[in-house]
Protein backbone atom coordinates (compact mmCIF):
# COMPACT_ATOMS: atom_id res chain seq x y z
CA UNK A 1 0.00 0.00 0.00
CA UNK A 2 2.86 2.49 0.86
CA UNK A 3 4.67 1.41 -2.14
CA UNK A 4 1.08 2.59 -4.83
CA UNK A 5 0.64 5.75 -2.38
CA UNK A 6 4.39 6.79 -3.44
CA UNK A 7 4.76 6.12 -6.83
CA UNK A 8 0.97 8.11 -7.14
CA UNK A 9 2.72 11.02 -5.15
CA UNK A 10 5.57 11.17 -7.72
CA UNK A 11 3.20 11.05 -10.56
CA UNK A 12 1.05 13.75 -9.51
CA UNK A 13 4.37 15.59 -8.25
CA UNK A 14 5.72 15.34 -11.93
CA UNK A 15 2.87 15.94 -13.64
CA UNK A 16 2.18 19.18 -11.37
CA UNK A 17 5.74 20.33 -12.28
CA UNK A 18 4.45 19.85 -16.07
CA UNK A 19 1.40 21.88 -15.70
CA UNK A 20 3.48 24.21 -13.91
CA UNK A 21 6.47 24.59 -16.37
CA UNK A 22 3.58 24.16 -19.82
CA UNK A 23 1.71 27.51 -17.95
CA UNK A 24 4.81 29.15 -17.81
CA UNK A 25 5.79 28.35 -21.27
CA UNK A 26 2.78 29.25 -22.68
CA UNK A 27 2.34 32.36 -20.36
CA UNK A 28 6.10 33.16 -22.08
CA UNK A 29 4.94 32.30 -25.62
CA UNK A 30 1.78 34.41 -25.01
CA UNK A 31 3.61 37.45 -23.82
CA UNK A 32 6.62 37.33 -26.71
CA UNK A 33 3.29 37.10 -29.25
CA UNK A 34 2.11 40.60 -27.28
CA UNK A 35 5.05 42.13 -27.15
CA UNK A 36 5.68 41.82 -31.01
CA UNK A 37 2.55 41.94 -31.64
CA UNK A 38 2.82 45.69 -30.36
CA UNK A 39 5.98 46.24 -31.53
CA UNK A 40 4.22 45.51 -34.80
CA UNK A 41 1.31 47.75 -34.59
CA UNK A 42 3.97 50.54 -33.30
CA UNK A 43 6.17 49.62 -36.06
CA UNK A 44 3.18 50.24 -38.40
CA UNK A 45 2.01 53.34 -36.69
CA UNK A 46 5.55 55.31 -37.49
CA UNK A 47 5.47 54.48 -40.57
CA UNK A 48 2.48 55.69 -41.83
CA UNK A 49 3.01 59.05 -39.60
CA UNK A 50 6.36 58.88 -42.03
CA UNK A 51 4.33 58.47 -44.98
CA UNK A 52 1.84 61.06 -44.08
CA UNK A 53 4.68 63.15 -43.29
CA UNK A 54 6.41 62.24 -46.86
CA UNK A 55 3.06 62.46 -48.61
CA UNK A 56 2.67 66.11 -46.76
CA UNK A 57 5.80 67.47 -48.06
CA UNK A 58 5.51 65.84 -51.38
CA UNK A 59 2.13 67.90 -51.84
CA UNK A 60 3.39 70.99 -51.00
CA UNK A 61 6.58 71.07 -52.97
CA UNK A 62 4.00 70.62 -56.02
CA UNK A 63 3.20 74.17 -55.52
CA UNK A 64 5.33 76.51 -55.73
CA UNK A 65 3.07 79.07 -54.06
CA UNK A 66 2.63 79.24 -50.35
CA UNK A 67 -1.12 79.58 -50.16
CA UNK A 68 -1.21 78.47 -46.41
CA UNK A 69 -0.20 81.39 -44.46
CA UNK A 70 -3.24 83.37 -46.01
CA UNK A 71 -5.78 81.19 -44.68
CA UNK A 72 -5.32 80.17 -41.11
CA UNK A 73 -8.64 79.93 -40.86
CA UNK A 74 -9.65 77.99 -43.77
CA UNK A 75 -11.75 80.89 -44.58
CA UNK A 76 -12.92 81.99 -48.33
CA UNK A 77 -11.83 84.23 -49.89
CA UNK A 78 -8.49 85.00 -48.93
CA UNK A 79 -8.16 88.29 -47.05
CA UNK A 80 -4.97 90.03 -48.90
CA UNK A 81 -3.15 92.90 -47.92
CA UNK A 82 -3.04 95.87 -50.46
CA UNK A 83 1.06 95.27 -50.39
CA UNK A 84 2.12 95.34 -54.22
CA UNK A 85 4.82 92.23 -54.07
CA UNK A 86 4.06 90.93 -57.67
CA UNK A 87 4.79 87.45 -58.61
CA UNK A 88 3.89 85.85 -62.03
CA UNK A 89 1.44 83.13 -62.23
CA UNK A 90 1.85 79.75 -64.86
CA UNK A 91 -0.77 81.16 -66.88
CA UNK A 92 1.46 84.24 -67.72
CA UNK A 93 0.14 86.82 -65.57
CA UNK A 94 1.36 89.05 -63.29
CA UNK A 95 -0.66 89.33 -60.02
CA UNK A 96 -0.17 92.12 -57.09
CA UNK A 97 1.32 89.79 -54.63
CA UNK A 98 1.32 85.90 -53.81
CA UNK A 99 -1.91 86.49 -51.70
CA UNK A 100 -3.59 87.45 -54.96
CA UNK A 101 -2.39 84.58 -56.94
CA UNK A 102 -3.92 82.32 -54.07
CA UNK A 103 -7.07 83.49 -54.38
CA UNK A 104 -7.34 82.52 -58.61
CA UNK A 105 -5.67 79.34 -57.63
CA UNK A 106 -8.94 78.48 -55.66
CA UNK A 107 -10.50 78.74 -59.15
CA UNK A 108 -7.68 77.33 -61.21
CA UNK A 109 -6.00 74.10 -60.06
CA UNK A 110 -3.66 74.52 -62.45
CA UNK A 111 -2.69 77.67 -62.02
CA UNK A 112 0.64 78.03 -59.75
CA UNK A 113 3.57 80.57 -58.44
CA UNK A 114 6.30 80.38 -61.57
CA UNK A 115 8.80 83.16 -60.35
CA UNK A 116 8.47 86.21 -57.77
CA UNK A 117 8.46 89.68 -60.04
CA UNK A 118 6.50 90.62 -62.93
CA UNK A 119 5.79 88.43 -65.83
CA UNK A 120 8.49 89.23 -68.51
CA UNK A 121 7.19 89.04 -71.99
CA UNK A 122 9.23 87.49 -74.95
CA UNK A 123 9.63 90.68 -75.93
CA UNK A 124 12.39 91.12 -73.46
CA UNK A 125 13.68 87.66 -73.39
CA UNK A 126 17.06 88.40 -74.95
CA UNK A 127 17.53 91.41 -72.26
CA UNK A 128 16.26 91.06 -68.58
CA UNK A 129 16.06 87.69 -66.80
CA UNK A 130 13.64 87.50 -63.31
CA UNK A 131 16.38 87.83 -60.74
CA UNK A 132 19.07 88.76 -62.53
CA UNK A 133 18.06 92.46 -63.87
CA UNK A 134 19.06 93.62 -67.53
CA UNK A 135 21.76 91.44 -68.75
CA UNK A 136 23.80 93.93 -71.05
CA UNK A 137 24.19 97.91 -70.65
CA UNK A 138 21.89 99.80 -72.67
CA UNK A 139 23.33 101.24 -76.00
CA UNK A 140 22.42 104.76 -77.41
CA UNK A 141 21.85 103.16 -80.63
CA UNK A 142 18.56 104.86 -81.83
CA UNK A 143 16.33 101.59 -82.94
CA UNK A 144 12.90 103.52 -81.75
CA UNK A 145 10.04 100.95 -80.45
CA UNK A 146 6.56 102.11 -79.18
CA UNK A 147 5.61 100.72 -75.61
CA UNK A 148 1.47 100.33 -75.34
CA UNK A 149 2.02 103.19 -72.81
CA UNK A 150 2.00 105.41 -75.86
CA UNK A 151 5.91 106.28 -75.46
CA UNK A 152 8.79 105.83 -77.79
CA UNK A 153 11.70 104.02 -76.42
CA UNK A 154 15.31 104.87 -77.79
CA UNK A 155 15.67 101.23 -78.11
CA UNK A 156 14.34 97.58 -77.39
CA UNK A 157 17.07 97.44 -74.35
CA UNK A 158 15.83 100.99 -73.01
CA UNK A 159 11.87 99.75 -73.33
CA UNK A 160 12.92 96.71 -71.46
CA UNK A 161 15.03 98.35 -68.85
CA UNK A 162 11.46 100.17 -68.17
CA UNK A 163 9.52 96.73 -68.12
CA UNK A 164 12.73 95.71 -65.43
CA UNK A 165 11.83 98.50 -63.28
CA UNK A 166 7.80 98.09 -62.74
CA UNK A 167 6.35 99.61 -66.19
CA UNK A 168 3.18 97.49 -66.94
CA UNK A 169 3.59 97.69 -70.59
CA UNK A 170 4.00 95.53 -73.87
CA UNK A 171 5.72 96.48 -76.95
CA UNK A 172 3.36 97.93 -79.35
CA UNK A 173 5.01 98.09 -82.16
CA UNK A 174 8.61 98.73 -83.76
CA UNK A 175 9.24 102.19 -85.01
CA UNK A 176 7.87 105.72 -83.24
CA UNK A 177 4.46 105.77 -81.91
CA UNK A 178 2.14 107.59 -83.98
CA UNK A 179 0.89 110.70 -82.69
CA UNK A 180 -2.55 110.48 -82.26
CA UNK A 181 -3.66 114.76 -82.00
CA UNK A 182 -6.78 115.71 -81.26
CA UNK A 183 -7.92 118.67 -83.52
CA UNK A 184 -11.30 119.49 -82.24
CA UNK A 185 -9.73 122.47 -80.57
CA UNK A 186 -8.63 124.40 -83.36
CA UNK A 187 -12.41 125.51 -83.13
CA UNK A 188 -12.15 125.61 -87.35
CA UNK A 189 -9.58 128.78 -86.96
CA UNK A 190 -8.26 128.59 -91.00
CA UNK A 191 -5.50 130.53 -90.24
CA UNK A 192 -2.12 128.97 -88.31
CA UNK A 193 0.50 130.60 -87.44
CA UNK A 194 4.54 130.28 -89.22
CA UNK A 195 5.62 128.06 -86.37
CA UNK A 196 8.14 125.66 -87.04
CA UNK A 197 7.11 122.36 -84.91
CA UNK A 198 6.88 119.17 -87.73
CA UNK A 199 4.38 116.77 -87.36
CA UNK A 200 4.41 113.48 -89.97
CA UNK A 201 0.60 112.57 -91.00
CA UNK A 202 -0.01 108.77 -91.45
CA UNK A 203 -0.14 109.99 -95.36
CA UNK A 204 3.78 110.39 -95.07
CA UNK A 205 3.81 113.68 -95.57
CA UNK A 206 5.67 116.37 -93.02
CA UNK A 207 3.12 118.98 -91.84
CA UNK A 208 4.68 122.57 -90.22
CA UNK A 209 3.02 122.17 -87.08
CA UNK A 210 -0.68 120.64 -85.58
CA UNK A 211 -2.34 123.72 -86.85
CA UNK A 212 -1.74 123.07 -90.54
CA UNK A 213 -1.96 119.26 -89.90
CA UNK A 214 -5.14 119.92 -88.62
CA UNK A 215 -6.48 121.97 -91.77
CA UNK A 216 -5.92 118.97 -93.91
CA UNK A 217 -7.65 116.10 -91.63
Amino acid sequence: GLGVAYIYMVQREKAENHLLNSTVTDLQVTDNINISTMKTTRSIALLGLALLSCLSDITSSLYQASCGMYQPYGGMPYECPPDYDPVCGTDGATYPNECTLCGAMLNNQGLDKRYNGRCITNDCADYYRPGLGLLPPCSAEYQPVCGTDGITYRNKCNFCSAVANGMDISLRNDGECSQQLDCSLQGGDPTCDGDFNPLCGSDGRTYRNKCRFCRAV
